[in-house]
């Protein structure tokens, strides 16, 4: 999942490297544009999606192990570290500066203001209302690579470390 991130603010950083030379605009304007994205709630709405991602690739991935009730308490500590970690990372105090930066670098002032209009219109906020729909099936779709991907990667290691032991069933006394 941090590629995922990793890969997402590295398309951010590329989509505004064309625009490098664009006039400033005010921090007022940024914000009235962010504020009609709408890209508090937008980010909000992507964090839960991005942890069923995560839980859904953890139960695929483990889906043929027998773990022992240890082994599924520790896999599932290490998944709640890594869902805390991504909330941190994607928290909005932290992420808001980072909008508003590329926003502002990326955009000159008569850009953001058509975008103010055009988010402010009815058809702008429909655009907004379906972006989580929107989220979810890029997600899926994403999913739908990583998944034979993470399942190679496990076969590498497996080869190259042998495989990983299966614990017997537990036995009833």
């Amino acid at each position: 999942m941090k590629r995922f991130a990793i890969a997402l603010s590295g398309l951010l950083l590329c989509l505004s490297a064309p625009a490098a030379l664009a006039q400033d605009a005010s921090d007022a304007r940024v914000d009235q544009l962010l504020e009609v994205m709408r890209a508090r709630q937008t980010l909000d709405a992507v964090l839960p999606q991005v942890e069923a991602s995560q839980r859904q690739m953890v139960q695929q991935m483990s889906a043929a192990k027998s773990l022992t009730p240890e082994q599924q308490a520790q896999l599932d500590r290490l998944l709640q570290k890594s869902m805390d970690n991504v909330r941190q990372v994607l928290a909005w105090d932290k992420m808001e500066p980072v909008y508003r930066d590329i926003y502002r670098r990326t955009f000159t002032a008569e850009d953001m203001d058509a975008m103010i209009g055009f988010y402010g219109s009815p058809a702008g906020q429909k655009l907004l209302d379906k972006m989580p729909q929107l989220m979810q099936n890029t997600m899926a779709g994403v999913q739908k690579l990583l998944v034979p991907m993470l399942e190679d990667m496990q076969r590498d290691i497996e080869s190259e470390l042998g495989p990983l032991p299966v614990p017997p069933p537990p036995t009833e006394e």
